[in-house]
């Protein structure tokens, strides 16, 4: 995100730009290998523990167990460049999947109660240029070796500069997730390259089969599909066939197999940045 994306390359948001701290704070390295897990378990438990149906959030539950991400966090960044090098294509594709949705949990957490993530901005700057991810020293091995030397990242450079390079396929778009309603759902398991393609497959057909965030079927010759389609154009374009493609495999089959689909008009829905969060039968009634 729609990730957020988020999400998302925003209307009104260009590159991000690097503050002055950020430019006068250099990326620092770190200097043992970590051994990392490449199963991320850590995450993978509070993701079980805290996310629930519609891949909602609860966040209050997750507080409690702040210290958790945490360690977490920290442990994504005591990875060295020189490990990371080494990994695999899918493995690093998949640390920063989550590295995304995880440093996102956290900017919501440093700001709760919050109503979205949107508010968290500056007066003049989208949220998603927000730099406070402290993993500028990896980005060199994924394209984007200037940034080494720039601090920290920001969400829209480790969704656009960055999983936008590393990625195979256009579909993380629907696995990186913004904190929002209109989002993909978070997924309850953390992503790993053994699983990866069959977890993002099973994303983008479980986003677009969602009649709540993309139309499941045409409307006079329109088929409306989340806002996501507009702001990553450019890239969901690179895959294979183009977006009509990606549709067609992964839409629900009450729109792929319309005999209008192929010549439907492409409408994108309003997009909803309330945060995503799940609360209990007991808070709803208050």
């Amino acid at each position: 995100m729609l990730i957020a994306t988020g999400i998302f390359l925003l209307a009104g948001v260009g590159a991000p730009a690097w503050s002055q701290d950020a430019q006068q704070t250099p990326a620092q390295e770190p200097t043992q290998s970590t051994g990392f897990d490449q199963n991320h378990k850590a995450f993978d438990r509070l993701l079980k523990d805290f996310v629930k149906p519609q891949g909602l959030v609860d966040y209050q539950g997750l507080q409690k167990r702040r210290v958790e991400l945490d360690r977490y966090l920290a442990g994504l960044q005591a990875v060295t460049v020189t490990e990371f090098a080494k990994w695999t294509g899918m493995q690093r594709e998949a640390y920063w999947i989550n590295a995304y949705n995880a440093f996102t949990l956290r900017l919501i957490l440093d700001n709760y109660p919050v109503d979205s993530i949107k508010d968290l901005g500056g007066l003049f700057s989208s949220v998603f240029s927000k730099e406070y991810i402290p993993l500028a020293h990896l980005a060199q091995v994924d394209k984007r070796s200037e940034v080494s030397t720039r601090g920290k990242l920001s969400l829209g450079e480790v969704e656009h500069d960055i999983l936008a390079h590393v990625s195979r396929t256009p579909l993380f778009h629907f696995a990186i997730v913004c904190a929002s309603w209109s989002c993909p759902p978070l997924r309850n398991e953390a992503y790993t390259a053994a699983k990866l393609d069959q977890q993002l497959a099973a994303q983008t057909r479980q986003f677009l089969a969602d009649a709540s965030k993309n139309d499941t079927s045409l409307k006079k010759g329109r088929y409306r599909v989340s806002k996501i389609f507009d702001w990553a154009e450019d890239e969901l374009d690179d895959y294979p066939g183009g977006i009509r493609a990606l549709l067609k495999k992964f839409g629900p089959a009450s729109v792929t197999e319309d005999l209008g689909f192929a010549k439907a008009k492409i409408k994108y829905r309003d997009y909803d940045w309330s945060l995503n969060e799940w609360k209990s039968p007991e808070d709803q009634k208050e």
